[in-house]
């Protein structure tokens, strides 16, 4: 294991019952602030008949109602831009970002100064201790920014840190390759589907990333971190330790994995997290999958409390290897309980089918996961393409068969397999859009 750094390693390895203790005064605070500088949640609030004081135990939290993204969405179709959630006044924001729009509306985020310069950076203090970057480190960001948040907040934190930044917008693939090289490069970050495909271009190139200084990737915006298969790739491609990065545009980043690679941790000195049953919205069994509920506890400008993630989690609340206290999502996100689907009676997640993919070294990186319509009569289909133009014609049979029996045994349905082209699959550089829902 690499040497263990920590950033608040106090408060990372607090006893549960104090960081239990810690996590309901800071959510009695956010709830006392929301409540008196938001005016949907204090509709929301009396609607539901509780006031802040009702909160004396964790378990008082469960009181409370969610927060859901088409809420944040109808108030800003009702109040334009920002809608009545935020907790400060639009003069007062200094980064304004939305959401990707990928299950809907985008919804419009603003962060104050406080927010954005002293609680986004203890947050990623946290992931830069947490990977065992050092300010000696440089770091590459193959992409130009918009206003999507990926990796806006983790370059700024670095850079407030110490951490040498090298931009790398505005390039081709090729062009980034070779600025990871002559700027000498130590950490790269991206999605695992563009650090694939990087990795993949360089090796096209004749360039042995292993060979290079690189020595941390951070992967973030996709499940794919932490997808055994897909975590071993960029390992290989990169001669590096692959490390996961989850969060979102609303409620920020807040999971890091650690030099153990035992899970992702959250940072739960600054959110409260619970695991609960999609459909019953009770607590889930130790271990059991569930959908992950987040609340803010420290964020000023719009905090979210009970805010339902969608993704799907398995929690671990030992003590991982690294001595954090704060729990671990085993796997990360496992995927999203709108993406999960069911087939032939099979609830599938895409990232299952990504793991099989990802092991089968005659297909490239890139899929397409097609789910016909209920009772249609179709079978799945999954499009794969050859790695390159060497893999022959033989060989891809052979590897798709293999691949079938596969998908059969791991996931008990049998998919139909259509080889696309080299190079025919879309490629992304944010989060890849590869489950095709017929309707």
């Amino acid at each position: 294991m690499e040497v263990l750094s920590y950033w608040q390693k106090e408060t990372e390895t607090l006893p549960l019952g104090d960081l239990r203790a810690l996590q309901l005064k800071r959510f009695q605070e956010r709830m006392v602030h929301v409540y008196e500088h938001s005016p949907m949640y204090r509709r929301k609030y009396d609607e539901a008949g509780i006031t802040p004081g009702d909160i004396r135990t964790l378990e008082d939290i469960r009181k409370v109602p969610f927060t859901v993204k088409e809420e944040l969405r109808e108030s800003q179709a009702r109040f334009p831009p920002w809608g009545d959630f935020m907790c400060v006044p639009p003069e007062e924001g200094v980064r304004v970002f939305q959401t990707t729009g990928t299950t809907g509306i985008p919804v419009k985020v603003l962060l104050n100064k406080k927010d954005w310069t002293v609680h986004f950076y203890d947050q990623f203090m946290h992931f830069m201790h947490g990977y065992g970057i050092k300010t000696t480190d440089i770091l590459f960001v193959p992409f130009g920014y918009g206003l999507y948040i990926a990796w806006w907040g983790f370059q700024a934190a670095l850079e407030q840190a110490g951490v040498m930044i090298v931009p790398g917008g505005a390039q081709s693939s090729r062009d980034r390759v070779k600025n990871m090289l002559d700027w000498d490069a130590t950490v790269v970050c991206g999605t695992p589907t563009y650090l694939l495909y990087l990795g993949e271009t360089a090796r096209k190139m004749g360039v042995s990333l292993p060979e290079s200084k690189i020595r941390i990737v951070v992967a973030a915006g996709e499940p794919g971190a932490n997808v055994p298969a897909t975590k071993a790739a960029i390992e290989e491609l990169y001669g590096a330790r692959c490390y996961d990065d989850i969060g979102s545009s609303e409620i920020s980043n807040f999971g890091f994995e650690c030099v153990a690679q035992q899970g992702t941790h959250v940072i739960e000195s600054m959110f409260y997290a619970e695991c609960l049953d999609p459909d019953t919205l009770e607590p889930v069994g130790p271990g059991e999958v569930g959908e992950l509920v987040l609340s803010n506890l420290c964020t000023e400008s719009m905090p979210l409390l009970r805010y339902r993630m969608k993704d799907l989690v398995r929690f671990n609340r030992d003590r991982c290897d690294c001595g954090r206290t704060f729990l671990r999502l085993e796997g990360g996100i496992l995927g999203r309980s709108d993406d999960m689907f069911q087939f032939a009676g099979v609830n599938i997640f895409p990232s299952g089918i990504e793991n099989l993919i990802r092991q089968v070294k005659e297909f490239s990186s890139e899929y397409q996961i097609v789910v016909p319509r209920q009772g249609s009569g179709k079978r799945m289909k999954i499009r794969v393409e050859p790695a390159s133009d060497r893999v022959s014609g033989p060989e891809m049979e052979r590897a798709v068969s293999r691949f079938i029996e596969a998908f059969k045994y791991r996931i008990t349905v049998t998919p139909d397999v259509e080889v696309a082209e080299v190079g025919e699959l879309p490629r992304f550089e944010l989060k890849a859009k590869r489950l095709i829902r017929e309707t």
